[in-house]
């Protein structure tokens, strides 16, 4: 089940889980999303999403009690999307679990800077996210873990990587490469670096990630350190 219908789920307000009711919280997100990314999520109030939707705002309330309340499926609608670019034709493509992981990467950071960056509109809704939504893009920081997770343990039990501890193993992995995740450093790195610098980074930088993970060697991360960020 997905995160977004889990959240439809437990979210309805009316009390019901209903085709209709799933139906009509999905039209509403994704109009939601549509006008957040078109005019800006400071410009965006529930009267315009209802309006475009033919509904009055008491009408949506009846299915997001605030703002707030809708973000929040907002950002599991676009973080969805986003693993769902990311893990794309990974499990079919062949190849050994390095590649499986340099591929993940790449098309994570490929997804973000094609649909993220030099938009203003979609960063002030990033911006709310982080505001107003915490928990769903810790969720979903977490969930790419889970990924990465997955093909570090696929690559020890192949021989490809040393016995390691794969969770901890793949949160290294994912802070050492968080410049081509974050939405906010991929546009930054693309507007400082000199043109074409991101793209000639990238490999040298997944090249030095996997090389950890071959190499198996780290020290013990503090208990603390392993727990969702809490700001």
């Amino acid at each position: 089940m997905s995160d977004l219908l889990d959240m439809e789920e437990a979210a309805a307000r009316d009390g019901t889980s209903s085709p209709a009711t799933r139906e009509t919280r999905r039209r509403i997100v994704e109009k939601a999303s549509e006008l957040f990314h078109l005019y800006g999520y400071q410009k965006t109030t529930v009267a315009d999403i209802a309006r475009e939707l033919g509904m009055s705002p008491a009408n949506v309330y009846r299915f997001f009690a605030s703002k707030t309340e809708l973000t929040k499926a907002v950002a599991v609608m676009v973080t969805s999307s986003l693993r769902a670019a990311m893990e794309k034709g990974v499990d079919t493509s062949g190849g050994t679990s390095a590649d499986k992981l340099r591929r993940m990467v790449r098309q994570h950071f490929h997804h973000v800077r094609d649909h993220y960056t030099g938009h203003r509109k979609i960063h002030d809704l990033l911006e709310a996210a982080m505001d107003e939504a915490w928990d769903e893009i810790e969720n979903h920081k977490a969930e790419m873990r889970v990924s990465f997770s997955r093909l570090i343990r696929e690559g020890i039990e192949k021989g490809e990587f040393p016995e390691q501890d794969a969770d901890t193993a793949a949160l290294l992995f994912q802070r050492s490469l968080v410049m081509f995740f974050h939405p906010a450093l991929v546009a930054q790195t693309c507007r400082c670096l000199p043109e074409g610098h991101q793209d000639l980074m990238f490999e040298p930088m997944v090249d030095f990630a996997l090389a950890a993970l071959r190499d198996g060697r780290f020290r013990d991360l503090p208990p603390g350190l392993m727990q969702p960020a809490t700001c």
